[in-house]
């Protein structure tokens, strides 16, 4: 995302148009839209990202936001009177040039505030840089577009609103750039509603074999699809803030006899991830994919059950290639339990809270923490810090969302299987 970042500009912030800002008034604003028919609402991280509260215009305020900042995905979930009408997500691969039609609610201050709808096609296959999470699309976006779907014409979903060509890069090339503008791809998306242990809704590819007309497309999908208020934090000179691990992050580390010392060479070896052989598979939804390519929108050529056992050859970024149940293929790393990992035995989950680029930093963190934590080393080398202990989906959901409502951890901590966990490295 940090070379996304520097040429191309979040789409989706239309910013209040008052001079000051009050708590009682938005400050910014864009789109979400279910992905779950008990109140999970997914749109982009920048879209929620520092809000003091959030709302979902016609639903009420939202709660427990969970951000992806990578790939600029969140979701946040609220309490509906009756069940919302989740998109589904389209399995099949997007195609160059395929029509499109995104929604959302750009420039709401200005415009109606009603939902808008605006179509376009499919330009290419990938972002800035050959950046696979993304699709270019020709649809106009606006302020207020963020986190919007982009859907086909079945109404299934392909991609989710983020961003366009900044000014700034139009200065600096000397050429207007007209009309470039990228979706997140959904199949990014739904490895992040995974990590969550969100299920999201597969398309039915048997209903609506016939492209629909684009007021069809409106009448299927707006009901989905809803407009978020980002409302300012309370002033900190004069409010309660707890403090979060996050907000003791950079404070210099105290000492405490729980911490094993800081040994550079016993943390270099400890911090080896070992040669992914073979191992399992393990998905939160009970089955994994197997795809022809190291590629979410690769064409599923397989399925493997949990504890399906699998061999992997090669390691390919976040994907490996395996053999399993008679199929060759590609799996996403986070769907295999590699036995070459030690941790964890069973089926618990963690409450993963942060992660890190280095086990000093992650020992810096847990020692300001007023909860016990643990540290693990990552398959990407990364450090995971979560919790101490291991749970039961349900007791480690329902534990996540009383610490953080009680702001003893961060917002987007996330319950996850652990399966990239290669060792815990911290502390006793």
């Amino acid at each position: 995302m940090s070379v996304i970042c520097r040429v191309i500009i979040a789409a989706g912030l239309s910013m209040a148009v008052a001079s000051q800002s009050f708590a009682d008034e938005p400050t910014s604003s864009g789109t979400g839209f279910a992905v779950t028919a008990d109140g999970w609402i997914l749109t982009n991280a920048h879209v929620v990202q520092d809000c003091g509260r959030i709302e979902v215009k016609g639903k009420g305020d939202a709660a427990d936001p969970r951000i992806d900042e990578t790939n600029d995905l969140a979701i946040v979930k609220i309490t509906a009177g009756e069940p919302l009408k989740p998109l589904a997500f389209r399995k099949s691969a997007t195609r160059l040039g395929e029509d499109i039609v995104a929604v959302g609610y750009p420039l709401a201050t200005l415009l109606a505030d009603s939902v808008k709808i605006t179509t376009g096609n499919v330009n290419a296959l990938a972002g800035i840089r050959n950046d696979t999470r993304y699709i270019q699309i020709s649809t106009p976006i606006q302020p207020g577009n963020s986190g919007g779907p982009v859907v086909d014409r079945n109404g299934f979903l392909l991609g989710i609103t983020s961003a366009t060509l900044s000014k700034k890069i139009a200065d600096d090339i000397g050429i207007t750039a007209q009309n470039v503008n990228f979706a997140i791809r959904a199949s990014v998306a739904e490895l992040f509603l995974q990590s969550q242990s969100v299920v999201d809704q597969a398309a039915d590819t048997t209903e609506n074999a016939t492209a629909l007309s684009t007021a069809d497309i409106a009448d299927r999908v707006t009901p989905s699809v809803f407009q978020i208020l980002c409302y300012p934090k309370a002033d900190a000179r004069v409010a309660f803030t707890p403090q979060t691990p996050n907000s003791l992050q950079t404070q210099p580390p105290a000492n405490s006899v729980n911490l094993p010392s800081a040994d550079a060479a016993a943390a270099r070896a400890s911090l080896e991830v070992p040669r992914a052989r073979s191992g399992f598979v393990r998905h939160p939804k009970g089955i994994a994919p197997i795809k022809s390519a190291a590629d979410g929108d690769a064409k599923t050529i397989g399925e493997a059950r949990n504890g399906s056992p699998v061999e992997v050859t090669e390691l390919l970024g976040d994907w490996y290639r395996v053999t399993v149940g008679g199929f060759s293929g590609y799996m996403h790393y986070s769907w295999v339990r590699v036995n070459e990992f030690e941790e964890p035995a069973g089926d618990g989950r963690f409450v993963q809270v942060k992660s890190f680029r280095t086990l000093e930093d992650a020992r810096s963190f847990m020692k300001a923490s007023s909860v016990p934590l643990a540290a693990h080393l990552a398959a990407n080398g990364w450090i995971a810090v979560t919790l101490h202990d291991v749970y039961g989906e349900q007791e480690a959901k329902d534990l996540s969302n009383a610490l953080k409502t009680h702001g003893l951890i961060a917002k987007d901590a996330m319950v996850t299987f652990g399966n990239t966990y290669v060792r815990k490295v911290c502390c006793d």
